[in-house]
This record gives structure tokens, C-alpha cells and sequence, in this order.
């Protein structure tokens, strides 16, 4: 399966992203770290909120890019902002990242079978 290349917080991350079976996963995980985030507004520790929201993203990046993603991305210790800053670079990543690369290939395609006309 090809593995596209993507930034993440300036960190270098590559999956399958245009995969049917990734791209559910990816809409799934997105939602669940938007309900935690929900649900983390009802915690009175704010310190639990944040660690809550926190690694939501965590398993978000881990369970899209795969095991140890995370960690570099965040490394040994994180913060809400960063967290929140690579999730807002996450609902950013297909149409800014992800999509030129498509269309780059399906214009070339096409260019191609224009050619054979």
C-alpha cells in the first residue's frame, strides 16, 4: 500500500492515508478526540481535563500513524497547546498535505491517457 508523507508539528509521519480502511479510522479517532475534549470540560482537576485531552490526541497520532508516532511528534512530555496545535494540523493535513499529492497524480494520469487520444 503506498505510504503518503505528511508534517506534523515539523515531525515527519507517513501512512496509508488514502486507504478506505485508514481514512474510517481517521474519522472515527477524530470524533472520539473531539468527545473526549467534551467530556474533559465536565472534570472540575483541570489538570485531569488537559491530561484527558492530551491523550486523546496521543492515541489519535498513534493510532493513525502507528505505535511510537506520538512520541515523536510530542516527545517524553506534552502540553495542551502543542496538543492542540497538532490537532488543528491533523483536521488540516488532507486538504493541505494529503490532497495536492492526489491531485498531483491524478493530473498527471490524466495528461497521459489525454496523450494516447
Amino acid at each position: 500500500m503506498k505510504q503518503i508523507k505528511v508534517k506534523i508539528l515539523d515531525t515527519n509521519l507517513e501512512a496509508p492515508l488514502m486507504s478506505p480502511k485508514l481514512i474510517r479510522k481517521f474519522e472515527e479517532e477524530k470524533h472520539k478526540v473531539v468527545d473526549k475534549a467534551n467530556a474533559a470540560k465536565d472534570i472540575s482537576d483541570e489538570a485531569t481535563a488537559i491530561e484527558m485531552q492530551c491523550n486523546a490526541v496521543i492515541e489519535f497520532v498513534d493510532d493513525i500513524f502507528g505505535k511510537g508516532s506520538a512520541r515523536a511528534v510530542f516527545g517524553e512530555e506534552t502540553d495542551l497547546l502543542t496538543c492542540l496545535e497538532a490537532f488543528e494540523e491533523l483536521m488540516n493535513m488532507y486538504e493541505t498535505q494529503v490532497n495536492p499529492i492526489v491531485e498531483k497524480f491524478t493530473h498527471n494520469a490524466m495528461l497521459r491517457i489525454e496523450g494516447k487520444k
